[in-house]
């Protein structure tokens, strides 16, 4: 191989491609070609190898001191920066497939940790960081204003801000100077509100007051505001939500320092998210609303293309989804059905983590000595729509046309405690996918009364609560990708990744009585209540970011081949970091599994 060719190779590696041209040129005079054949060992705990290993053809096995594979190593990996910077090494490394590998001089290894800062830090980083690293390098490319733009980069408006006692004609005068549609109040204390063009035709034309009034008279409070250093796409996701124009921005001492535009952000991003959120609130009728739900696969894979992560493309989503549910609730429902009953929706879409449509979990709870027969047709109505408008049915039939998911709150507080008193492995998954439920229209405060009851009768409940949190164990993850490569190239990403964090998690999240559905901010609740220490919440919110970005990837191509939407992903098709970042990953699930089973006791139960 030619010292040219074995730059391009070089180059291609991370960290490899950030060396000089004369550190690169310092590492290939002082790298050459090694081959050894299956089964050679190549570092122990007592055999400190002089060399850094860099892979071209074959492959490597990590073995812990059980002898159980803790990682392999293919085609442009590299092993071992530990045993080199650090002269000892915990575990074994073993040919498996014959090995043709470049080896690096381990002065010149340490030498170039000392000339490079990058490619040192690389190398020291705990996993965390690497994973970042590494997905920073996967995603670089793709990487545009949605991924990395804060509040701060884009436009923000001067605000307006006058005192509470200010009169109303005083303030109007003011923001025609400063060329604004809204008034900012500030109180004494410190508040911020809001005044706007029709909070002015509601508050003062139509009821007639005097332009002399105090301005605190008629302003909102209080005002909704971000920081300026947040990501604008989470600007973005509030102004969806809460269905609102502008936001205040704040800094990190909580002054003001400025209003944030829903025109600004949309201009910034481009995109029809808001005419798709503009349709839905405006449909009139069942077709209007199936014609704006279909645009969310449009919006989810201009996100996805853009390099947004996967949480934030869900947030987005799951507010959309929400108000696709709560339009079809007001257009089935006759008007005195609907505040007598809570339609939820539970599972992934309760947790607000199912970006593409794969089924419905949804159900009705109906407020006691109300006649629920009297909701059925019109539920049967809602699920036969849902599945027009492209949500697939339940296989386990987890759907509001289900009488057992229709149902009164006292009919529920029975089911819960035969679920919790009974247990199996049915009742377990019906209560994990109801305890993930989210009110998305009618009477909220029946479900929360349902929350309360549960958590009530979860009290010393240690034994259920071990063989509840024994189903994060039931799917195995793999230490090695290398069986999945060579038998069936495949992988059940969600069996091997997503379910274990989200079972774990949602464990953790019953026993602390944490009302938080989505796993994420599950994650960073526990991590303030010390349940999780900072650096393992850190590695298992980065996990889950890899696993989801690469099921939905997986997704996205199977609907545009047509193909049917499953959660498989083919290793064979994945790039070399994400086989990094994959395997890091499972690391980390295998890890968090033995945290869980220590942390309830699963082994202590059949």
């Amino acid at each position: 191989m030619s010292i040219q060719d074995q730059q391009t190779f070089l180059s291609n590696i991370h960290p490899f491609q950030v060396l000089t041209q004369e550190e690169m040129d310092m590492c290939i005079k002082h790298m050459d070609i090694a081959y050894y054949p299956k089964d050679s060992i190549l570092i122990t705990q007592e055999k400190i190898p002089n060399y850094f290993f860099i892979i071209i053809k074959g492959s490597v096995y990590e073995y812990s001191d059980e002898n159980i594979v803790v990682m392999d190593y293919h085609y442009q990996d590299s092993f071992d920066s530990n045993s080199l910077i650090y002269g000892k090494c915990n575990t074994t490394f073993k040919v498996y497939e014959d090995l043709i590998c470049y080896e690096l001089e381990k002065n010149s290894f340490l030498k170039l940790l000392e000339l490079n800062q990058q490619f040192k830090d690389y190398f020291l980083k705990d996993l965390v960081n690497k994973i970042q690293t590494l997905k920073h390098k996967e995603y670089t490319s793709e990487l545009s204003s949605f991924m990395i733009a804060r509040v701060e980069d884009t436009l923000i408006q001067e605000a307006c801000i006058i005192d509470e006692e200010t009169k109303l004609i005083d303030a109007i005068e003011k923001s025609m100077e400063y060329k604004t549609s809204s008034i900012i109040v500030k109180r004494k204390t410190g508040e911020y509100g809001i005044i706007t063009d029709s909070l002015l035709k509601i508050k003062v034309l139509l009821e007639g007051r005097d332009l002399t009034i105090p301005v605190k008279d008629i302003a909102t409070f209080p005002l909704l505001t971000v920081f300026n250093d947040d990501y604008l796409f989470e600007a973005l996701t509030l102004l969806i939500k809460k269905n609102i124009k502008r936001v205040g921005v704040i800094n990190n001492k909580f002054e003001l320092i400025g209003i944030l535009e829903q025109i600004d952000v949309l201009s910034h991003f481009a995109n029809h998210t808001y005419i798709v959120d503009s349709k839905i609130k405006k449909a009139k009728n069942i077709e209007e609303l199936k014609y704006a739900s279909k645009d969310l696969i449009n919006i989810i894979k201009s996100l996805q293309a853009k390099g947004v992560k996967v949480n934030h493309i869900s947030n987005l989503i799951g507010q959309l989804n929400t108000k696709v549910y709560q339009k079809l609730y007001s257009l089935v429902l006759p008007k005195e059905l609907r505040e007598n009953a809570c339609f939820i929706v539970m599972g992934s879409e309760g947790r607000n983590e199912q970006i593409i449509k794969t089924d419905q979990d949804n159900a009705l709870v109906v407020k006691d000595g109300v006649d629920v027969e009297q909701y059925r047709p019109y539920m049967n109505e809602i699920t036969k729509h849902l599945i027009d408008f492209g949500y697939p049915s339940c296989e386990g039939n987890i759907m509001v046309s289900n009488p057992f998911w229709c149902k009164t709150v006292s009919d529920y507080k029975n089911e819960t405690t035969k679920w919790i008193e009974a247990p199996d492995m049915q009742n377990y998954m019906d209560l994990a996918i109801f305890f993930d439920s989210f009110a998305v229209a009618g009477d909220k405060e029946l479900l929360i009364n349902l929350k309360d009851n549960l958590f009530n009768k979860l009290h010393d409940k240690d034994v259920f609560m071990a063989y509840f949190a024994k189903a994060t164990l039931i799917f195995d993850t793999p230490n090695t990708l290398t069986y999945f490569m060579n038998k069936s190239n495949t992988i059940d990403i969600k069996k091997a990744g997503v379910f274990p964090i989200v079972q774990g998690i949602r464990s953790l999240a019953l026993k602390e009585k944490i009302r938080e559905t989505t796993t994420v901010k599950r994650i960073k609740i526990l991590e303030e209540r010390k349940v999780l220490e900072k650096e393992k919440a850190a590695e298992l919110l980065e996990a889950f970011d890899v696993v989801n970005t690469l099921r939905l990837k997986a997704q996205l191509e199977s609907i545009q081949n047509n193909k049917k939407i499953n959660n498989e992903i083919n290793t064979q098709t994945l790039g070399k970091i994400e086989r990094d970042l994959l395997k890091d990953s499972f690391k980390i699930i295998n890890e968090f599994k033995k945290f869980i089973s220590y942390t309830f006791r699963t082994d202590k139960i059949s």
